[in-house]
């Protein structure tokens, strides 16, 4: 509503112009709690201010910053196939001034395509295999004989190719094909995503199935995708992610495995077990694998346990 809408331009306002970490910003309803209740009840809506007011101020003393680390992006695009959607998805980049590696492609591409000066046309070359997330993808291909790795901010994988491509999570893990997965009624647990996008942020089919639209549609959805979500510089994180406590943790992978986003990787630890990490830039701070921790290693910064059990004690006294 447009309440809440100010309210936002004003936070937003408040932390572009200041300074002040998001972290450390403590708000309480007064208006929704309180004073509803003034003309029925004025002395019980004071008290409710007042103690609203002193819980408020109790959780401001604990607040603290967050780590909310830059990361540096790459802003060119990789097209994987030659299907007529991926050859506009690369035109269609290439038009929007995105510098495009194109892939995967037995024979010469359109001549407009080939010879457009933001097009990088790598011939008879195969892709072995996608590794990474979004800003910083790894290309694994071979071409005539040679093999290298080629570092994307984003891809565009044609439908035909991506049944011979496997997307790598973490070394050491087999890899996994990629398909395009939305919401749908009375399936919990995905996340919305547009149509062509995948589980991997910064990853696209160029022609998913089960769209009644042109081919040249959908690659040009797939390319307007992929321009929308790099952005203009280095991307800052709000710091509202999940952390994970190394000592804590079992290396079960639980929540590996109800992370929505492939935000989590499990790393050997100094005894060769192992333990999970999360990935600032991929993480949405959902709170899946906080659910599911056994040992409660995994924990939100900003509303963690201890603080749930600090703002119950006081709500009880």
């Amino acid at each position: 509503n447009s309440c809440t809408d100010q309210r936002s331009r004003l936070k937003e306002n408040l932390f572009k112009g200041t300074g002040i970490s998001r972290s450390m910003i403590e708000t309480c309803n007064i208006r929704g709690e309180a004073l509803r209740l003034v003309e029925k009840d004025a002395s019980l809506a004071l008290s409710r201010f007042e103690g609203m007011l002193e819980r408020s101020v109790n959780r401001g003393r604990r607040l603290k910053p967050l780590p909310a680390p830059a990361r540096d992006y790459n802003f060119n695009t990789a097209v994987i196939g030659e299907s007529e959607a991926a050859i506009n998805s690369a035109l269609t980049l290439a038009e929007s001034g995105v510098e495009v590696f194109l892939f995967g492609i037995s024979q010469a591409p359109p001549v407009d395509v080939k010879n457009h000066l933001n097009v990088h046309f790598f011939e008879n070359s195969t892709v072995k295999a996608i590794t990474g997330t979004v800003g910083n993808f790894q290309v694994f291909i071979e071409s005539n004989g040679f093999k290298q790795s080629i570092n994307v901010g984003a891809l565009i994988i044609g439908e035909k190719t991506r049944k011979d491509i496997h997307y790598i999570h973490q070394d050491g893990l087999p890899g996994r094909s990629v398909r395009s997965v939305m919401q749908k009624a009375g399936v919990t647990g995905i996340p919305f995503f547009y149509p062509g996008a995948t589980a991997i942020s910064g990853l696209y089919l160029a022609d998913p199935p089960g769209i009644n639209v042109s081919n040249r549609q959908k690659g040009a959805a797939a390319a307007a995708h992929a321009i929308a979500i790099m952005p203009r510089g280095p991307r800052q994180s709000r710091g509202f992610t999940v952390v994970i406590d190394e000592n804590r943790c079992r290396g079960c992978g639980r929540c590996d495995m109800v992370c929505p986003y492939q935000a989590v990787s499990l790393q050997k630890n100094q005894v060769e077990g192992w333990y999970a990490t999360v990935d600032e830039a991929l993480c949405k701070g959902c709170g899946n694998c906080i659910s599911v921790c056994p040992s409660s290693a995994a924990d939100s910064p900003y509303r963690n346990h201890s603080s749930l059990e600090n703002m119950l004690e006081e709500i009880l006294e």
